[in-house]
């Protein structure tokens, strides 16, 4: 059997030994047999090669239950293991000549993967400002009213792009002793009418 079966196999049948002990066979049929140990049951069915425990049909590998039934038929392991855990698969496998790989200098590259650019991920992802505004280019797609961007305005300076925060301008201040405030930036109060003041001249 060891000489069948691979080294890591036949190691793995001696741990799945040491379970059998302690363990009670009783035989229903020629195939069919009843494991018994600790109040636990399990049935074993030699001809399907399955047990209640589910390893045998799981691992198509005897289990402890089935490896203790098939010493009470005296049968050979080998015939409840299928063939990959065999030692003849294994020398099976690397029969076939492997060739090696020559240098990628006198690889032979297609056409089609000449031209394909690489695409590198970005750390990250991306920013959604940004994904929103990608979207845009998207033929036939219009954007939303939350997706549409607004000049800025200085109420310093009066001039678009920026903001009082980062302006560097001159405050605007008229000739007079009032200074003009831009359109965008008047906002309708009673107390105009109240006093008697114009919007153009507020404040003084």
């Amino acid at each position: 059997m060891r000489h069948q079966l691979t080294n890591i196999t036949h190691i793995v049948i001696l741990k799945r030994v040491e379970r059998c002990s302690y363990m009670i066979v009783n035989p229903v049929d020629w195939n069919l047999f009843s494991v018994k140990r600790s109040g636990k049951q399990w049935t074993i069915d030699l001809a399907r090669k399955t047990c209640t425990c589910n390893k045998f049909q799981m691992d198509h590998f005897p289990c402890s239950h089935a490896l203790i039934t098939a010493r009470e038929r005296n049968l050979d392991l080998t015939s409840l293991c299928v063939y990959y855990y065999k030692r003849q698969t294994l020398i099976d496998a690397y029969s076939v000549p492997i060739i090696p790989v020559s240098h990628p200098s006198s690889w032979v590259v297609l056409s089609f993967f000449m031209g394909s650019a690489i695409l590198h991920r970005c750390v990250g992802g991306l920013n959604p400002k940004s994904k929103r505004q990608s979207d845009h280019l998207i033929e036939g797609r219009h954007a939303s009213s939350s997706e549409r961007t607004t000049t800025q305005s200085c109420r310093r300076c009066g001039q678009s792009g920026h903001n009082s925060k980062r302006c560097s301008n001159p405050p605007l201040i008229n000739e007079g002793p009032s200074r003009i405030v831009p359109e965008k930036h008047r906002r309708k109060c009673s107390i105009f009418h109240s006093v008697g003041l114009n919007k153009q001249t507020w404040p003084p």
